[in-house]
């Protein structure tokens, strides 16, 4: 407003021109592959809990966001004539397209609570939780399965791109793409480079170097 108002001429100068605030860069949390299997595996015998773990962890598995995650519709889902099965949805924040090549264990929570017959009809992919109810839930999950810090669902996009994918090997530009961003830089928020994504490009480095002797 500064800024405008010196332009239009209704002060002289924009005494707050020279500051500059500097952002403190926010780390967030993710899980690491151990801890997601910890959550994939733990038997949670109250239906809400077992539902919402369910999609925490489908959310893991493809960067899906929490408030894209309730719009998600079944012809959404499809499978193209290589037998790859792809989930393509619009994001409700931005309207950039997405496109995730799904995992097994996704493919596995979607046949799990595909509708069946005798169920409450819906026309959403999943079951509707309101976001009280998943907050509130994977807080009780978190401690049950001793995760040691509180969950979210952006917790799981995180874990998205930075465990399930670039720590084993997908590229920035296919995270990107999968994730619905239009600048590779907002990216790059969510797919940090961490010890594990050290090891694997250093691991493989090494084999090349082996093959270089023979």
């Amino acid at each position: 407003m500064m800024t405008w108002a010196c332009e239009m001429g209704f002060i002289e100068q924009n005494v707050f021109g020279p500051f500059k605030i500097r952002k403190k860069r926010y780390e967030s949390k993710v899980l690491y592959l151990g801890q997601l299997r910890t959550l994939e595996n733990k038997v949670l015998h109250n239906p809400m809990l077992d539902l919402v773990r369910d999609l925490f962890v489908f959310c893991c598995y493809t960067g899906v966001a929490p408030v894209d995650l309730q719009n998600l519709k079944p012809h959404q889902i499809y499978t193209a004539s290589d037998g790859l099965t792809w989930l393509n949805y619009a994001r409700a924040k931005s309207s950039i397209s997405a496109n995730v090549p799904l995992l097994s264990p996704a493919l596995a929570i979607l046949q799990k609570h595909h509708w069946k017959k005798g169920d409450i009809k819906r026309d959403s992919l999943f079951p509707l939780v309101t976001n009280k109810d998943l907050n509130a839930n994977l807080k009780i999950i978190s401690e049950i399965c001793e995760i040691g810090f509180p969950l979210n669902f952006y917790i799981a996009r995180h874990t998205f791109a930075t465990t399930v994918t670039l720590a084993q090997g997908v590229s920035i530009t296919s995270i990107k793409e999968m994730m619905g961003h239009d600048r590779i830089e907002t990216t790059m928020t969510y797919a940090r480079v961490n010890i594990g994504c050290i090891e694997m490009e250093m691991m493989s480095l090494q084999n090349r170097i082996e093959s270089f002797k023979n």
